[in-house]
């Protein structure tokens, strides 16, 4: 199989090389600018863009390894000034929430207010936007004694107070840290004035997306039970908000039949007369809506939704195409509706290779008249969280914000004006004006390498099937392999493990390949983007299917006279992380490998990890204690025996996700075995790395471990610590 659709490459740009023909040279002699200290230099991590509906003000969150990661809430303002909100560093001040462990909606503006979760405290706070410089007022008094955490929080302005997920981890009673699997999840009021805290909705496992109409009478949410996670089974629910702020009748709007669909991200119409939601009981995460109940239109408060009037949905414009996100974390925005019930949104078509940005309209005024999709040439294969920020004036003229990229420029925070919604399918690339960089360093030219996006033949059920890939060249102007020389192959495995390559300009990937390795990365059975069938691959099949799509892509790239199929490497981080240590042990296809804060033991996450994550298990591997032996079969650490090639560890020591104890067996066990072997553990950090020391030394680190077990030159940069490798000289490749 080839190319995905019709489209060669991503990006159409090539490199500018200069009239020098390149140098031959074997691996491990190509230099390269792209070093691990120019990508921490001077670089952020961009996201979760909101634009201020009265002035046009626009914020976003960056995070910073320079100022140890954290994250800092930016505000551009009309006249194009930008200024940090958060304190400076030594305040302590982040805005971080750990709802989930992995956060999202941090940050909630209302007016001249800013309220936010601090991450260590995990406290809300209030900040004045109208006085630069002012400090963070508390607001949640109490909450870090009682464990609470809070998140996906909204403005109520009627009342004026806060909606939001709360996630309370000490028993109200006793105070003692409560397990995993008893942490209380639910949607409660916060009154912004006194910090008291009231429960609205409990009795599910989790909760997301609580959403107010515009005039105040509805409350929409999404909720959910174990086992499923939030791309599993979800259910809408909407309710009337009483007078007193209490909520009336609950009623079920999608979902809710298990095994069914996993709908998300409700919104309401400008006007409330619409519910807008993304459900994929297609099979596709389509955007769907409903018709508001007419005692809304009366004034009539506090009734419930009228069984038949409303609850029946229409699919907009049905297409095999996911408009939703798999939600790791909290507040996704990637949709907006205009005044005239048109929809702006992000969507992945698996034809496409990448995100797309489109625009939903009316057919017509005929009832079941067909929706019209528009198309918008953005230039743009990855938008970020994934969110967009919209904001439309009475004159119908629109602003949008994303943290977008492409395969040829990094992640930037972009904005686009039109004077219309109709005007938007005739933008251009250059009409987006881009506000902030996430790497103020630009890479010279003739040192990108322009990704493909691939098919290739795999199996599924012992079945041939297809998987996707994006395939990464060595590329550098100054260099070249000898005649006959084929670059190694570099296989990144993501984590998630429901989530997808991003198709934008990464320059961690671009660091191998301007030194001549070739990168595949794999969106294997179960990653999104291709619809709940495909997504739905690793269900039971963790640990088998996504280490079949790694090897077969390896195997195939080999097979096709791409890359040396001597020197094939993994790597992966979280559940790629784990895919990579499987890959290891259960097949032969890798020379070498490493593990980033990656799963060795599944059952020992399943029994460990937190509650967001707890029963994951069950759908990927099966339900315990029936599924025993499963676990046991998947646990890279229970197959030692199994490894014949050598791979290093990073991991971080606070990590709470995969705690350190996997990786500190799984090395000894690799060790023992006498595998060349390394752990390398961070100080501080959890499950990611956000330090600029931590990020150069596991990049640097890895394609020096490669060098050492592979037999060609790298080292060290000097103002990073060494690694010691254990059991090298004992190594078969030695």
């Amino acid at each position: 199989m080839g190319n995905r659709g019709s489209k060669q490459r991503l990006d159409s740009k090539q490199q500018n090389l200069s009239g020098l023909a390149p140098r031959e040279a074997p691996l491990g002699e190509w230099e390269s600018p792209i070093t691990s200290a120019f990508i921490t230099e001077k670089a952020v991590k961009l996201g979760n863009p909101y634009i201020r509906p009265s002035d046009g003000s626009l914020f976003w969150l960056e995070g910073r390894p320079e100022e140890g990661g954290r994250q800092v809430l930016v505000l551009r303002s009309p006249d194009g000034t930008t200024r940090d909100v958060t304190p400076p560093f030594a305040s302590g001040f982040n805005v971080r929430t750990t709802v989930h462990e992995y956060g999202g909606g941090e940050y909630c503006v209302a007016d001249d207010t800013v309220f936010f979760s601090n991450f260590k405290d995990q406290a809300l706070y209030a900040q004045n936007l109208s006085a630069p410089g002012s400090e963070p007022r508390l607001v949640t008094q109490g909450s870090e004694a009682r464990g609470e955490r809070f998140a996906d929080a909204v403005w109520d302005a009627p009342r004026q107070r806060l909606v939001a997920v709360s996630e309370l981890h000490r028993d109200p009673s006793t105070g003692a840290e409560l397990e995993p699997g008893r942490v209380v999840n639910r949607l409660v009021a916060i009154d912004v004035a006194s910090g008291a805290v009231a429960e609205l909705v409990a009795g599910a496992d989790f909760f997301s997306s609580p959403r107010i109409s515009p005039d105040g009478r509805w409350l929409a949410w999404v909720q959910w039970d174990f086992p499923n996670m939030p791309w599993d089974h979800t259910t809408l629910f909407v309710a009337p908000l009483q007078p007193d702020g209490s909520l009336g009748p609950h009623t079920r709007l999608a979902g809710g039949e298990r095994g069914g669909s996993a709908v998300q991200q409700p919104r309401w119409a400008p006007d409330s007369s619409h519910l807008y939601f993304i459900d994929d009981k297609s099979g596709w995460w389509n955007l769907y809506r409903c018709r508001t109940p007419r005692t809304v239109a009366t004034g009539t408060a506090g009734a419930a939704w009228p069984a038949g009037e409303g609850g029946g949905s229409e699919a907009l414009h049905p297409m095999e195409a996911d408009w939703g996100f798999p939600a790791w974390t909290l507040d996704h925005r990637s949709y907006e509706v205009l005044s005239d019930g048109s929809v702006v949104a992000l969507f992945s078509d698996p034809a496409a290779a990448g995100a797309s940005l489109g625009l939903l309209r009316p057919g017509g005024p005929a009832a079941g008249a067909p929706w019209q999709l528009l198309r918008i040439n953005t230039g743009f294969t990855s938008f970020g969280a994934p969110t967009l920020a919209v904001r439309q004036l009475p004159d119908h003229s629109l602003t949008l914000a994303a943290a977008a990229g492409a395969p040829t420029r990094v992640t930037a925070v972009v904005s686009l004006t039109a004077a219309s919604p109709s005007e938007l399918a005739g933008t251009s690339p250059s009409d987006w004006q881009s506000l902030r960089l996430s790497k103020s360093g630009q890479v010279p030219d003739g040192y990108l390498s322009v990704p493909e996006a691939l098919s290739y033949p795999t199996t599924f059920d012992d079945k041939p099937a297809t998987a996707y890939m994006l395939y990464y060249p060595p590329t550098n102007k100054d260099f070249t392999y000898p005649p006959g020389v084929l670059p190694p192959l570099l296989v990144k495995s993501h984590g998630g493990p429901t989530s997808a390559a991003a198709a934008a300009l990464n320059p961690t990937l671009q660091y191998w390949t301007s030194r001549g390795f070739a990168v595949a990365d794999i969106d294997y059975g179960g990653s999104t983007g291709y619809g709940r069938e495909y997504r739905n691959r690793l269900n039971g099949r963790w640990g088998v299917v996504d280490v079949q799509d790694c090897c077969a892509a390896a195997e195939w790239l080999a097979a096709a006279g791409r890359v040396d199929r001597s020197r094939l490497c993994i790597s992966g981080g979280s559940a790629g992380g784990f895919t990579t240590l499987a890959c290891l042990a259960f097949r032969k296809t890798f020379a070498a490998g490493a593990s980033l804060y990656g799963v060795a033991d599944v059952r020992l996450l399943a029994e460990h990890t937190h509650k967001f994550e707890s029963r994951y298990m069950d759908m990927l591997v099966g339900p315990l204690p029936e599924a025993a032996a499963e676990y046991d079969a998947r646990s890279p650490i229970k197959h030692p025996d199994g490894f014949t090639s050598p791979v290093i560890f990073f991991q971080g020591d606070e990590d709470k996700i995969v705690p350190p104890e996997q990786a500190i067996v799984m090395h000894d066990a690799v060790k023992a075995a006498g595998l060349p072997t390394a752990l390398v553990m961070f100080k501080g950090e959890q499950h990611g790395f956000r330090q600029a020391a931590s990020i150069r030394t596991a990049l640097d680190g890895e394609m020096y471990f490669y060098g050492s077990v592979l037999g060609f030159p790298a080292s060290m940069p000097d103002d990073l610590p060494k690694i010691e490798i254990e059991n090298l000289l004992q190594s078969p490749t030695q």
